[in-house]
């Protein structure tokens, strides 16, 4: 998931990665172009599937922001560091995130627009919306692709931390779904409902015939 307040550079984000990125936006009173469903961008990382989804920037599409969140495995959060007069709204909309993902969500920020005149600086950043310490926060632009490529290979190692443990366990029962579910504590529909997850996630290949599956081989940490 990528978010962030109005024009701090979501959709810039997302292009950079993938050039063929698609973008649902309108042209609003002033001329300028705002999205108002997501950006979707995708590519692949080490046989990881990523889909980059950019959320509205507008405060009024929040309901957006939560659909799309509740099916994220990482947060990518922009600051606009040209423009500190969007620190509020960018606040707002952050711990409405940590509200509804927890605070085990893997969550980068990104102190973007480096290329402007006088931008502030990660720490500055940092400092003035009350981050933690152990937060990332790369200083960005989409312009010049400082750190976006640098800032996603990061994400991506936080989640495959995540899931680390858990694709050691499924390598394990690959031939033995029932196995599986005993180790998991699911139950027949529960143990179904999540195989199929995994799948949409690309993490593996369902064979229903036969009913197994296989690991994709290539997930590990992005250098």
């Amino acid at each position: 998931m990528v978010s962030g307040p109005l024009q701090s550079g979501k959709s810039s984000y997302i292009k950079f990665l993938d050039e063929n990125a698609l973008n649902v936006e309108a042209k609003g009173a002033d001329n300028k172009y705002y999205t108002v469903a997501m950006d979707l961008g995708s590519l692949i990382i080490n046989n990881f599937h990523v889909y980059l989804f950019g959320t509205p920037g507008l405060k009024r599409f929040r309901v957006m922001r939560e659909i799309v969140s509740s099916g994220s495995d990482g947060v990518v959060f922009i600051f606009d560091a040209a423009a500190p007069e969007k620190d509020k709204d960018a606040i707002e909309m952050l711990n409405s995130l940590r509200s509804a993902l927890g605070s085990n969500m893997p969550m980068i920020f990104l102190a973007n627009k480096q290329d402007i005149k006088n931008a502030r600086s990660s720490e500055v950043i940092r400092q003035q919306n009350h981050l933690n310490p152990e937060d990332k926060v790369f200083p960005t632009s989409t312009k010049t692709g400082l750190n976006i490529k640098k800032s996603l290979n990061f994400l991506i190692n936080e989640i495959y931390e995540n899931y680390e443990s858990l694709f050691e366990v499924l390598k394990n029962y690959e031939d033995d779904i029932k196995g599986l579910a005993e180790a998991l504590n699911k139950g027949r529909e529960e143990i179904r409902d999540f195989l199929n997850k995994m799948e949409v996630k690309k993490f593996i290949e369902l064979d229903r015939k036969t009913k197994t599956y296989k690991v994709k081989n290539g997930l590990e940490f992005v250098t």
